[in-house]
This record gives C-alpha cells, structure tokens and sequence, in this order.
C-alpha cells in the first residue's frame, strides 16, 4: 500500500473573470434558492440575533468578574434571565392577570354604558345658534338619520351588545400581528423544541460573535476589509442604540405612566402602565395606541384620587398628562438613550413599519427602525463610493465657546504661579 505523504496538487489553471462572474452569479443563485427553503425558520434566528445582542454585554461582564471562560459566562447569563423572568411571572403576572380578569368583566358594562351615552348624545337634535335646524319639516336628530341609513326600527338596539365578539376580534387581533413571522411556531415545531433552538442558537451566537465577524471581514479582498469593519462597526451602533435603548424607554414610560395613573385614579392603572410599555416598541403610533384605553378609562369613570375630575374633564386630564409624558421622552430621554444613530424622519418609519407588517407581521413592525437605519448605512456607503466621497464623513468639529472674564483670569493666575515655581526652581 503506498503511503501519500502530501495532498495531491491542484493542477487546474486560474479562472479568467467570465468564468468568475458565472460561477458567482451561479452561487448567489444557490444562495437565494436555499435561504427561500428556509425561510420559516428565519425569525427564530433574527429573535436569537437580537437576544444575543442584548445579553452580551451581561455575558462579558459576568466573564469579568469570574475570571474564566466565555462559555460558563453564558450559562449563568442564561440562569439570571430565567430566574428574572420566574420572578416576573410569580410576582408582576398575578397582578396584571387580575387586571384583565377585572377588565374583561367590566368589559361588557363599560359598553352598555358607552352605548346608552353614546345614543342619548346622538338623540338630541342638532342645533344652531340655540335653534335646532328643521329638515323636511322636522328637526334633524343624527340617532334617526343612523337608523334610518341603516334601514333598523326605532326600538332596536343602535349596537347590539351580543354582536360584540371580544376573544374572537382579540384573537384575530394577534393572530393578523404575527402572521407568518411566527407561524412555524406552530406549524413545523413544539414549543419546547423552539425554545432548545433559540437559546442554543444564542449560546453560539453570544460566543462566537468574534469569529463571525472575523470571517466575513476575511472573505473580503484586502483592500476593501477596512470597509467591511467600519460598516459592521456603524452597524453595531446602530442595533445597539435602537434595542438596548428602546428597552430603557419601554421602561421608563411604564414606570411614569404607573405613577400617573395612580396619581390621578385613572382605573386599571397598571393594566395601562403595561399597555404603554408594550406599545412603546412600535414606533410613532405606539404612544397614541396607549392613549386610547387610558382615554376610554377616565371618560367613563371617576377619579379615585381627585373626585372632583370625572367623565369628559378627567378623560381631557388623562389625555393631557399622557402627551406630557410623551413629549418628556422625546425631549430629555430619547435623546439621551437612543442616541442621533437613528435620525430618521417619522414618514419613513411609518412607511417602514407598514411594510414590515406585511412581510413579517409583528417582528416586522417591531425591527422596523433599525431595519431603515441598517439599509441607511450601506446605502450611504455606496453613494460615498459612486461619488468619490468619503461614505462616512467625520462629524462636524464642537467649535469652542469663548472664554470669559473668569476663565481669562484663572488661566492668567495659573500661568504666572507655575512661572513663579519655575523660577524658584531654577534659583
């Protein structure tokens, strides 16, 4: 038997640049036809991305203090996120499923009652000047015009309360959110089978980051691998800002909007608190999605605080404090939080969340931001490229304040005494 001591040589000839050009298109082509196959399974690893963004931080400075490997960091990550969320599911759930549990069964009299207002509002005739106006010999009442339109008798209900499915609308509610982003879920695997997935998929992800990017920064020709680190730092910026960020906001409005509603008797208070929370990952309309029940609330209900607020004054009380809070977080916490790595203008993130939306449903709606900023950064890049310009320009220099008296003669006095210690020195 002959032994081979070295790997036979390669003998084929360099590639000419058709051949290359082929055989990448060829490549793509592959590429693309498999990440198709795949694409059910996509969101479980943007989700495993995302949390392996998140926690990596904690892994690192867990890593510090043990003074060991990358791989036991991780593991008492994972151990700290599940006792938090046990914690979270212990203690906070029973408290905001009791909410709901007390929402759902003052639902169906919250609605008799807006029904009944809402009819004896409309029953008054229209007026003007202190005159109702005469239609046809008859004063215009907008309940019997609805009824009329609607071709309903006059003793029908105006909006029959045994029409309302609430469970089947809120169930087609969160089923026509997650759409196809989550649809694998129950669909190809068991829950219990996901959850291994992703957080094995996370473990990788959190330890191996480095040799992820090393790699992708080592398939790229040499003069073109600063380019690669500078879009994979500009990147990072921006994820970084968004997600870590957008959990402090998140935070932060539950918090304040807890101690309002609280302060002011609003019912269902931290129902509200974690409704704003919740909403405040979706961009833009988030906040005004928070407003609507925190409205409905106080028009129906009397303060537990402040009696003297009740019906339209105290939903214009709430109303007013919820838009405080709002403009508290754009004025002083998203600046300091969320950075300028964003700066979109709110049209476009509009337009991002609705297309979002439609391609991945609520991770689409949730990651549109960053998904914009993201495109921005290459976008950018290769606008820099075609017109010979610098892709990602240094900001623009802080020019320096004057000093003032004070400074002048503090700089004066410091000048002359180390003069004076110069001059003992040298005597």
């Amino acid at each position: 038997m002959t032994v081979i001591s070295s790997p036979p040589p390669v003998s084929s000839p360099p590639w000419s640049s058709a051949t290359k050009r082929i055989v990448s298109l060829i490549l793509l082509a592959l590429v693309g036809i498999v990440l198709w196959q795949v694409l059910d399974v996509l969101p479980i690893v943007v989700v495993a991305t995302v949390l392996a963004f998140l926690l990596s931080p904690l892994t690192s400075l867990i890593q510090r203090f043990l003074s060991g490997g990358r791989a036991p960091a991780i593991l008492l990550t994972f151990v700290i996120v599940l006792v938090l969320l046990a914690l979270v599911l212990l203690v906070i759930f029973p408290v905001i499923f009791n909410q709901f549990r007390d929402f759902a069964t003052e639902f169906p009299a919250f609605i008799d009652r807006l029904q009944t207002d809402l009819e004896a509002l409309l029953s008054q005739p229209i007026t003007f000047r202190g005159e109702p106006i005469i239609l046809n010999g008859v004063p215009l009442i907008p309940l019997d015009e609805i009824r009329a339109a609607l071709g309903s008798s006059e003793g029908a209900e105006f909006v029959p309360l045994e029409s309302i499915d609430l469970l089947g609308t809120l169930r087609g509610f969160v089923s026509s959110l997650a759409g196809p982003a989550f649809s694998v879920v129950g669909r190809t695997f068991t829950g219990v089978l996901n959850v291994v997935f992703l957080l094995t998929l996370v473990f990788y992800l959190i330890r191996d980051a480095h040799k992820f990017t090393n790699g992708l920064v080592g398939v790229t020709p040499e003069s073109y691998r600063g380019d690669v680190r500078r879009i994979l730092f500009e990147l990072k910026e921006v994820w970084n800002d968004y997600l870590r960020g957008q959990l402090i906001l998140c935070l932060s409005i539950g918090i304040l909007v807890l101690i309002a509603a609280l302060l002011l008797g609003v019912p269902n208070a931290p129902m509200l608190a974690l409704i704003a929370g919740i909403t405040e990952l979706i961009p833009n309309i988030g906040p005004l999605i928070a407003l609507i029940p925190a409205a409905l609330f106080a028009l129906f209900s009397q303060s537990a605080t402040l009696p003297f607020l009740s019906g339209a004054t105290f939903m214009l009380v709430v109303i007013l404090v919820w838009v405080m809070i709002q403009n508290i977080e754009n004025i002083f916490l998203v600046p300091r939080v969320m950075g300028d790595s964003l700066n979109l203008h709110p049209v476009v993130i509009l337009v991002g969340v609705i297309v979002g939306a439609n391609i991945a449903g609520l991770l689409g709606v949730l990651l549109a931001a960053p998904v914009i900023a993201s495109i921005r950064v290459f976008a950018q890049y290769f606008y820099g490229k075609l017109m010979d310009r610098d892709p990602f320009p240094p900001p623009p220099s802080v020019k320096t304040r004057p000093l003032g008296v004070v400074e002048r003669l503090r700089g004066e006095i410091k000048r002359l005494s180390s003069r004076g210690q110069r001059a003992k020195i040298a005597d």
